[in-house]
């Protein structure tokens, strides 16, 4: 018997996936989803097809409110499915409305994915144009204070997670692999 069918049987109940922007979260859900045979649903893409525009976009649209209240109805769409899947959050999800305890009401598969400032910083600085809310920021250092000043904020948020996964340099491969073992 194949993990999908384990994971069905037990659960239809979503694995979700919190953390930072660039943690790692679509990279990781989409292998855990191939890998369970469930769908895969990242909330910023759902947003963008819900409503025909980018995230970023939309942010220009709507300014961070308003995209936090499309995101919110998003996110209570996608929690009330009867069909196990793989979410990833965006970002700042867990932090707005009652967002973590919706999350945390929905499934006890809530996973954290936690890497350095330092990795995070590595990670985003070379794709900042194309996230608007680190796009203002013209240097290294003033990325990495942006994002510690944040991760400070929403760790609150992020811990509520059932399990917190601090990353090293674990490949997205691995990372899916202690998810799994976590699952049972």
């Amino acid at each position: 018997m194949n993990e999908k069918v384990l994971y069905s049987e037990k659960s239809n109940q979503p694995i979700i996936l919190l953390g930072y922007m660039g943690c790692g979260k679509s990279t990781v859900g989409r292998l855990l989803a191939k890998h369970l045979a469930l769908p895969f649903v990242d909330l910023d893409d759902y947003l963008s097809e819900i409503h025909g525009h980018s995230v970023p976009n939309l942010f220009l649209q709507y300014g961070e409110i308003g995209f936090r209240k499309l995101e919110k109805t998003a996110l209570d769409d996608l929690l009330v499915s009867d069909q196990a899947s793989v979410l990833s959050l965006g970002g700042g999800t867990p932090c707005y409305a009652d967002n973590m305890q919706s999350v945390i009401r929905s499934t006890p598969h809530t996973f954290y994915l936690s890497p350095s400032i330092s990795t995070l910083c590595y990670r985003l600085f070379s794709k900042k144009d194309h996230r608007p809310m680190i796009s203002h920021l013209t240097s290294a250092d003033k990325l990495q204070e942006f994002i510690a000043k944040h991760i400070f904020e929403r760790k609150l948020f992020y811990e509520q997670a059932n399990h917190l996964m601090s990353i090293q340099d674990e490949t997205p491969q691995e990372l899916v692999d202690q998810i799994i073992k976590k699952l049972g």
